[in-house]
């Protein structure tokens, strides 16, 4: 006997990002019911779902909820069709049926709607709308400049370890994640003084998680954690140097003061990974960074490829 599929619904505002709704796993695989505001249905198929419902929204401002049903890829075709038939029996549905298109089935369908790919072929789409690749590229070349700045400091190499010692292992899927739930900027100006310059933030939401600084005066390099001070030990506020925060929307925050080369003997303490774990993902959980468009993509790059480097060691 079949079972019976889990179809999950969300009404949406085009004014909140796609991923919000949806969570990390941004990758969904299966069939979407598009529903518009005059009632009106639209069945297809994808293996992104976030990625599709932003390029429906740059079609259609009328998109007032979406239905989902998660399936395997041999299932799309089948499953897509008889979910469009039942649309049929009750909605007006916004799908053709295109039969100059090149070619059967294809997996390009599953990443550019095949209407889209119509009209494109037809002419009526002359251009490409800016999408998330687009506005990275935009944003990469915006960051570019802070990032050489601070990866020409002889000290690059140990701040590098740091952040990348940081990243993974508190920060969840940062590949995935990063530029959207979380942000990492290079060289910021918060808190800039003569003898006080901040190498690089972490932020999640609307609050800081981690940041460096380097002072002129001394050459001293150091780092504030933030953490979730409910899960830090007893044993952890004797041994560290702990001091209170400010933070309006994070009030149970506390920072832990890190001397330049010793973020990995922190995490060696689990409550104090536990407790910078559950900062981090909880920010996360609240919707997109509001610094995301001060992320350094570059940055991320040297994170990402120093872990790709020791795990080929």
């Amino acid at each position: 006997m079949n079972t019976a599929r889990r179809q999950r619904r969300w009404e949406v505002d085009n004014a909140v990002a796609p991923s919000v709704y949806f969570g990390l796993d941004r990758k969904l695989c299966g069939i979407y019911t598009l529903e518009f505001a005059a009632g009106e249905r639209y069945v297809g198929q994808t293996v992104d779902l976030a990625s599709r419902l932003a390029a429906h929204r740059r079609r259609w401002d009328d998109i007032i909820a979406v239905s989902f049903i998660e399936c395997a890829p041999e299932e799309l075709n089948t499953l897509e069709r008889t979910m469009i038939t039942d649309a049929e029996r009750s909605f007006v549905v916004r799908n053709r049926a295109f039969t100059n298109m090149p070619g059967g089935d294809a997996e390009l369908d599953l990443v550019v709607d095949v209407q889209e790919q119509a009209e494109w072929l037809s002419g009526a789409q002359p251009a490409y709308p800016l999408d998330a690749r687009t506005l990275a590229a935009e944003r990469r070349q915006h960051t570019r400049p802070k990032f050489e700045q601070l990866a020409a400091l002889d000290h690059y190499p140990e701040v590098l370890s740091d952040l990348a010692t940081y990243i993974h292992a508190v920060i969840p899927w940062p590949s995935t994640t990063g530029g959207l739930y979380w942000g990492v900027s290079a060289m910021p100006g918060t808190a800039r003084t003569k003898e006080r310059r901040r190498l690089f933030t972490v932020n999640a939401h609307n609050v800081e998680l981690l940041y460096m600084n380097h002072f002129s005066d001394d050459g001293a390099t150091q780092s504030w954690l933030n953490v979730d001070k409910k899960k830090l030990s007893r044993a952890d506020r004797r041994e560290l140097y702990i001091s209170e925060t400010s933070y309006r929307s994070y009030p149970d925050a506390v920072s832990i003061y890190v001397p330049l080369g010793a973020m990995g003997e922190l995490y060696e303490m689990p409550t104090v990974l536990a407790a910078a774990r559950s900062m981090a993902l909880g920010l996360m959980r609240r919707g997109p960074s509001n610094f995301a468009k001060f992320h350094s993509d570059d940055l991320l790059d040297d994170v990402l490829l120093q872990r790709s480097s020791s795990d080929a060691g």
